[in-house]
């Protein structure tokens, strides 16, 4: 269903250009270009050409956009030159060249603020979001799409909201999050009725439709699914017509009421014969296939189940025709003729594999680009992580499960055959041990994967010679539980301000390592583009947006989506010491003694009644020879010792008194031995970070 709502939302984007495009004249945007007695009406006009060309010859639109480009950029013209690199990756969009598009919305986003053009940047926004979403970057299409969503209810931008709440449903809806999906879904059609823009409006009762479907709400289904066929005929979307009649024939047959989902199918099958769709002329034959053969039309059945798999080979699809094979394999079957349904499950089955090889040489390439592209796909591969281990699940189950269907066949036919069903037998054997050697591939292939994870987390924390370059007299002492971690370390630099921090992210592994991208990007925009110094409004921005990142309020604040992080900043020139915390604190050692400087009670992502909570700050004069400890939690909650117990923070604190006069290297080599003698043969238990500095 996934795959299905993807080509549905890259056709109704295409849908919505080509509408705009057929109201247009090419002729006069040419015309317009000739006359063009500024350069800025000349950017204008060829950028016209280029929207156009989108839905036309997308090829031919790079032309225009370059040279718009170009003009702009000489002539100073900032918001020409934003115009220029988002429809450039509109275009990237269309051929599917998802990362150049990112670049392209990306460099838009940063022209457009320079340009103080705010829609500008919630179309730029809303353009990264829909990247994301194709490249199955769920998180990273909810961030931007919800920063977009800020601009256009702040300016009431109608013209752009009803399409991105559909987006936004979409991303909930193939997260599982119905409810949230609805309620967007239904926001998309309130916006689009009143703008008039029947392409969403449309749009939003088709997805309704399916979703009432899937509940079992038949009545609400039906009206949806209705409404939608009559907003894609007035509109002349044929395409869309078929689809929407489509989908209510599976409501229908869902129902029970078979020959009304036969009426529905039949007639997007004349719809798609029509305009010569043969991408959804396929599925329109097999449906009507099916229900054919289960009223017993054998004869209907196999004329549709024919007609799909000459489709197929049309197409040059593998996976369709396997659904064809697999079609007239259980026809002939219910018709008797055993051998034709044997011939056409063994062809069927000799396809799988061939698709099985295709799709693990386009995994193997996808994984060598992946490993040459590894600081722009840092999020998306951790996700990717587990779509794989999905997709292996479901390849072994349908071997599997193919495999015991023809041994059964075998067996069956044993009776009179024994010998030949014995060496059948041990040839499905054979099959079945082969696929244990791809399933071990696949498992070598996803710890591969991890560890590449390992590298893209390990690519985003700051580099040593950052680090050192910063606060030369420091250390960090890094040691994740799992080989990706819940825990990170940052340091930033403003003025003559020196931030660091150590944070400790909710969980640990995948779910903690995705957690800390999240987080230390806030932690950056915090600084960088807010401007903020204080560490107590650097943490109450990166709560405010955590939360509404993470779509969190009070009643759902128990999933406890946050993190618990000490931060300082330095004035590198009078060494006043800022301090924040969330839960955890900070050690400070002057002239031998140990202070404790207390963090607020509370974690990021934390509320108080209906209110998110705000962090304090405490400032200290430090002089020459003070040194300040951060740490996570995991060192002190460490087992181990002769009793198996806690480390806790009462050794810690005696340890660095013990250790402070040390330079700092040896107490970092101090800190690793004591922690490996303490733990002794026990697992470590969390992920592990603590930083020293000495000023």
């Amino acid at each position: 269903m996934k795959v299905l709502k993807k080509i549905l939302y890259i056709s109704l984007w295409l849908f919505s250009l080509n509408a705009w495009a057929g109201n247009q004249d090419t002729v006069t945007f040419f015309k317009n270009l000739r006359e063009a007695k500024t350069e800025t009406d000349k950017v204008n006009s060829l950028l016209k050409l280029a929207k156009h060309f989108l839905t036309v010859d997308v090829n031919r639109s790079f032309g225009f956009i370059k040279e718009a480009k170009t003009i702009s950029e000489n002539a100073g013209y900032t918001k020409g030159s934003a115009e220029a690199s988002f429809v450039w990756g509109d275009a990237h969009f269309l051929k599917l060249n998802y990362d150049a598009a990112e670049d392209n919305f990306t460099e838009a986003l940063v022209l457009y603020g320079k340009a103080k053009d705010e829609i500008g940047r919630g179309e730029a926004l809303a353009g990264l979001g829909k990247v994301a979403y194709n490249k199955n970057d769920a998180a990273a299409a909810l961030a931007h799409y919800g920063d977009a969503l800020k601009i256009f209810e702040k300016f009431n931008y109608k013209d752009g909201l009803a399409g991105l709440y559909i987006n936004l449903a979409l991303v909930y809806e193939d997260g599982g999050n119905i409810k949230m999906a609805v309620d967007f879904y239904n926001k998309g059609l309130k916006t689009a009725r009143e703008n008039n823009d029947i392409v969403s409006e449309s749009s939003c009762y088709t997805n309704l439709g399916n979703i009432y479907t899937m509940e079992e709400k038949y009545d609400l289904a039906i009206e949806s699914h209705k409404r939608s066929i009559d907003l894609k005929h007035q509109i002349g979307n044929k395409q869309g017509e078929g689809t929407s009649l489509n989908n209510l024939g599976v409501t229908y047959y869902q129902m029970g009421n078979i020959d009304k989902a036969l009426d529905c199918f039949q007639s997007a099958y004349k719809i798609y014969v029509e305009i010569d769709d043969k991408k959804s002329i396929f599925p329109s034959c097999n449906n009507i296939a099916s229900i054919y053969h289960e009223k017993n039309n054998y004869e209907k059945a196999l004329e549709f189940y024919d007609k799909s798999y000459k489709v197929a080979q049309e197409l040059n699809s593998i996976s369709k025709r396997i659904v064809s094979l697999e079609g007239l394999s259980l026809l002939h079957k219910d018709m008797g003729n055993l051998s034709q349904a044997l011939d056409y499950s063994i062809l069927c089955m000799q396809l799988k594999d061939t698709l099985y090889n295709k799709e693990q040489a386009e995994i193997n390439a996808e994984m060598q680009t992946k490993f040459a592209t590894e600081k722009k796909q840092q999020e998306n591969e951790m996700l990717n992580l587990q779509l794989k281990s999905e997709t292996l699940v479901k390849t072994v189950f349908i071997v599997l499960a193919f495999a015991m269907l023809l041994l059964a066949f075998f067996i069956f036919r044993g009776l009179r055959q024994k010998q030949k069903s014995n060496l059948i037998l041990s040839e499905k054997n054979k099959i079945i041990e082969e696929q244990k050697h791809i399933v071990e591939e696949q498992n070598k292939d996803i710890k591969d994967s991890i560890k590449y994870a390992e590298r893209i987390q390990h690519a985003i924390l700051p580099p040593d010679k950052l680090w050192f370059s910063l606060l030369p007299n420091s250390f960090v002492y890094y040691k994740p539980k799992d080989i990706l971690s819940g825990d990170f370390y940052w340091i930033e630099k403003k003025d003559d301000f020196v931030f660091f921090a150590a944070a400790d992210c909710t969980g640990h592994g995948v779910p903690g390592a995705l957690m800390s991208i999240i987080n230390y990007n806030l932690l950056n925009k915090a600084v960088l583009e807010k401007g903020y110094t204080n560490t107590s409004d650097i943490l109450n921005y990166v709560n405010n947006e955590l939360t509404v990142s993470l779509h969190q309020s009070y009643r759902e604040s128990s999933v406890r989506d946050g993190m618990d992080i000490s931060i300082c900043a330095i004035n590198t020139k009078t060494l006043e010491l800022q301090f924040s915390g969330a839960n955890n604190p900070a050690y400070l050692i002057q002239n031998g003694v140990l202070t404790q400087l207390n963090a607020n009670k509370f974690p990021i992502g934390s509320f108080v009644e209906e209110a998110i909570q705000s962090f304090t700050t405490q400032t200290l004069q430090l002089k020459t020879g003070d040194i300040v400890y951060l740490f996570s939690d995991g060192y002190a909650d460490q087992f181990g010792g002769p009793d198996g117990k806690k480390f806790k923070y009462k050794q810690l604190k005696e340890m660095l008194l013990e250790i402070h006069s040390k330079t700092l290297q040896e107490q970092k080599d101090v800190l690793d031995k004591r922690l490996n003698d303490w733990k002794g043969a026990l697992e470590q238990v969390d992920d592990i970070c603590l930083i020293g500095v000495k000023f």
